[in-house]
């Protein structure tokens, strides 16, 4: 009997053949590992299954006697994004499908949030053939994804956004965008929008959304009744038909070709190319209504400095009232200046009683009770403190009343064409109504007679 090895192709298996070459004596396991190794073979040999083999074994037929240890070949690596957390909502709550829909259309991240996680190509693990050689792994492949601008990879693999804005995969990458691009319309098909860059829309914002933005905002299109709010930029925007309900608010400055019916507010100025018609509008700085259409009509107009239009008012005498002065936060913080100055000084006069009916005790004895030389060292310092503490509160309302003097040098009221009756002028606190129609007019503050004059507009 003859035991004859094949070794398959791959070398990672290794079978016995049986043949009858006349000799006529019994197999054993011996045998076929002695047939084996003088193949080579030494690798994940089958020890239980030769030895079924010897005891059923049949000529011409293949027993498969080793088995090589297949290699573990590498995960490809990955780029893992983690879904964001929403919310459970409870049946009774009420859903707002404006904020819905924003958290289904884009996904907002934060400077510091952790996106996801970036996973290496693992190498594999190698195998071995019959032969006892080792079988390489493939390893897997890089991620298809590039790490793009805005994020930062860890040692770990974490991944960081470095800054806010909207998370894009496009193409082989994946990115933070500091601008969100608004085809069309705010409104139920996008949501509202709260964005940590800059915005730009296409279309309108319909009544009742939001948007808010850490930068400038851009709208193409008509604001109704709906909130804008730019937390350090500037809102450029095509009008406003505000249904006394449309909110503007911008750091910087506030653009429009047209104020109606809105509440406007800008940290510096507000620029408007056509007319503002029953609007509540502040600027700390400067209101103005440029061209030929600029008309200012109805509401409140508040700036620190100036407000100019081609007209103010309208022939039919509605009520428009412009406020020109010293910023409100200025004023309470001058209110809250002069109360705190009074209070401390009070409190000061009584301390200064309590000090001198100690000192004189103290000069008639010579020395004071343990308690009352305690009081009286508190009481010096409080003394101390009080007096520093009027005079920088002083020097404060000092520097603000000296920028009294500078508004009333810059403070101004510019009616190009006209200026209506009506007209409610405020200029630091004094008051002035227009009851007959003047052309070309300017109105300041005449610092000798500290009142409120008309002068002619001599500009073209």
């Amino acid at each position: 009997m003859k035991c004859e090895v094949k070794v398959s192709r791959d070398k990672m298996k290794a079978s016995v053949i049986l043949r009858d070459d006349g000799a006529g004596y019994d197999l054993t396991s011996d045998d076929i590992l002695k047939a084996l190794k003088e193949s080579g073979v030494r690798y994940g040999i089958l020890y239980e299954d030769i030895k079924k083999i010897v005891e059923r074994a049949e000529f011409d037929k293949p027993y498969v006697v080793a088995v090589g240890k297949k290699p573990i070949h590498g995960c490809d690596g990955k780029i893992e994004i983690y879904q964001r957390e929403v919310a459970k909502t409870k049946e009774k709550d009420r859903v707002d499908f404006r904020e819905m829909a924003a958290k289904k259309k884009r996904r907002i991240v934060k400077k510091g949030d952790v996106i996801g996680k970036f996973i290496k190509p693992s190498p594999g693990v190698p195998g071995m053939d019959v032969y006892g050689n080792p079988v390489k792994p493939r390893p897997g492949k890089p991620a298809p994804f590039r790490i793009g601008a805005g994020i930062s990879v860890e040692r770990d693999g974490t991944l960081v956004a470095e800054k806010g804005g909207m998370l894009v995969a496009r193409g082989n990458e994946i990115h933070i965008e500091d601008m969100l691009i608004i085809k069309g319309d705010v409104d139920y098909s996008t949501g509202n929008i709260n964005f940590p860059g800059f915005v730009e829309i296409n279309g309108d914002v319909k009544s009742g959304f939001v948007v808010k933005a850490k930068n400038d905002i851009v709208i193409r299109g008509i604001v109704e009744a709906a909130t804008v709010i730019s937390f350090e930029g500037s809102v450029e925007v095509m009008g406003v038909k505000g249904k006394e309900k449309g909110l503007i608010r911008a750091k910087q400055d506030v653009r429009a070709k047209f104020l109606e019916n809105a509440h406007v507010e800008a940290d510096n100025v507000v620029e408007v190319e056509g007319p503002i018609t029953n609007s509540n509008v502040k600027a700390k700085e400067k209101v103005l209504l440029k061209g030929k259409k600029g008309v200012l009509v109805g509401g409140v107009t508040m700036a620190s400095k100036i407000v100019e239009a081609e007209e103010i008012g309208s022939p039919l005498g509605v009520r428009t009232v412009v406020e020109i002065g010293i910023d409100p936060e200025i004023r309470e913080k001058e209110k809250i200046l002069n109360a705190q100055i009074k209070l401390d000084e009070e409190n000061l006069n009584k301390l200064l009683f309590m000090l001198r009916d100690l000192k004189r005790l103290k000069d008639m004895k010579g020395s004071l009770p343990e308690d009352k030389e305690e009081t009286y060292k508190k009481i010096s310092q409080t003394i101390m403190y009080l007096k520093s503490m009027i005079d920088q509160n002083k020097k404060e309302l000092f520097r603000i009343r000296r920028e009294y003097s500078n508004f009333k040098k810059e403070a101004k009221i510019i009616a190009r064409k006209i200026l209506y009756p009506g007209v409610e002028v405020v200029m630091l606190q004094k008051r002035l109504s227009i009851s007959n129609p003047i052309s070309k007019a300017v109105i300041v503050i005449d610092e000798k007679k500290d009142e409120i004059v008309v002068e002619a507009y001599t500009g073209s």
